[in-house]
Formats: C-alpha cells, sequence, structure tokens
C-alpha cells in the first residue's frame, strides 16, 4: 500500500510539473515578442490624406504608436489624453502615430465630426488600417494598444494604457 502510494504521489508531482513547465512557457503571450525588435514598417491611408509611411511620420524621433477602435470607450478616453498632450510630447520629441483598426475612413471621419460639433475637436493625424493588416504582424491582442518606439525604431515596450512614467519606457 505504501509503495502505491509513492507512486500515486510520484505521477501526481510529476504531471504537476509537467503541467506548471507547459503554462510558464505560455507566459510569453503576455508579453509582446516584438520588444526588442525594429517595429514593422507600414504605409496606410490618412483620415482626410494620402498614403503616408510610418518610418518617414516618425522622422526618426521617438514614437508611441497607438491602436484604437472607435467602439472601444477606454480608447476614446486615451485618445482624447492624447490629443490634449499633443503640444507636450512634441516638445519632448515624441511622434504620435495613431492607428484605427478596422473602420471606414468615413466612421472615423463621422466620429471626429461629432467631437467638433461637442467642442471637443481632435487634432491628430489619423492612419486607417481599415482592414486590420497590422494586427498579425504587432500582435494587437486588444485595444487600445501602445507601442514605445525609440528613435531607431526599436520597440522597447508595449503597454494598453499609457502610464505615467511612459517616458521611462523608452
Amino acid at each position: 500500500m505504501k509503495l502505491a502510494f509513492k507512486v500515486a504521489a510520484v505521477v501526481i508531482l510529476g504531471s504537476m510539473f509537467f503541467w506548471l513547465s507547459q503554462a510558464r512557457g505560455q507566459f510569453f503571450l503576455f508579453g509582446n515578442p516584438n520588444i526588442g525588435k525594429p517595429a514593422r514598417d507600414f504605409t496606410l491611408k490618412m483620415v482626410r490624406g494620402q498614403m503616408t509611411n510610418m518610418t518617414r511620420y516618425r522622422e526618426r524621433k521617438k514614437a508611441i504608436i497607438f491602436f484604437w477602435a472607435i467602439w472601444c470607450p477606454h480608447c476614446l478616453t486615451a485618445l482624447d489624453e492624447l490629443n490634449a498632450k499633443r503640444a507636450n510630447f512634441e516638445e519632448k520629441g515624441i511622434k504620435l502615430v495613431i492607428v484605427d483598426l478596422g473602420e471606414t475612413e468615413k466612421t472615423v471621419l463621422d466620429y471626429l465630426a461629432a467631437k467638433k460639433k461637442e467642442n471637443k475637436e481632435i487634432f491628430l493625424d489619423i492612419f486607417l488600417d481599415v482592414d486590420s493588416d497590422l494586427v498579425d504582424p504587432y500582435m494587437i491582442m486588444g485595444v487600445p494598444t501602445f507601442y514605445f518606439l525609440d528613435e531607431e525604431g526599436i520597440v522597447r515596450a508595449v503597454e494598453h494604457d499609457l502610464p505615467g512614467n511612459y517616458e521611462e519606457l523608452f
């Protein structure tokens, strides 16, 4: 009986170790493997504009790429915050790259027009990723998502909100 108990204990402990090692291996999903690598370049249409390349738009400055959508209330709050602080970012040499995911230009323009009627106009340039082509390469698991790029275009951090200490992330 004691031998059976010992064997059962070893099997249970062994399976727990195996399960934990598998679970531990999946924690990478909570971090973004793009961190430490160059951000993937893209060229998208801008709202009320032309096709624009992100790398050229960034002008070799630090950048925050903000992925958002109108249906997301947290995104709208973050967009308002970025809009309010746009001059502060500019003074610090940080370029804001705002990317709307999965919505048409008309949808975004309607939203911007509504904000203007509320006297809360958005003064940010907005890239349109109508087909959500950037979701896979940027590993967007949800919006809002903020990518922090250094001057060389290397991804230094990926967050789901704009932390107060965002300058330390570069």
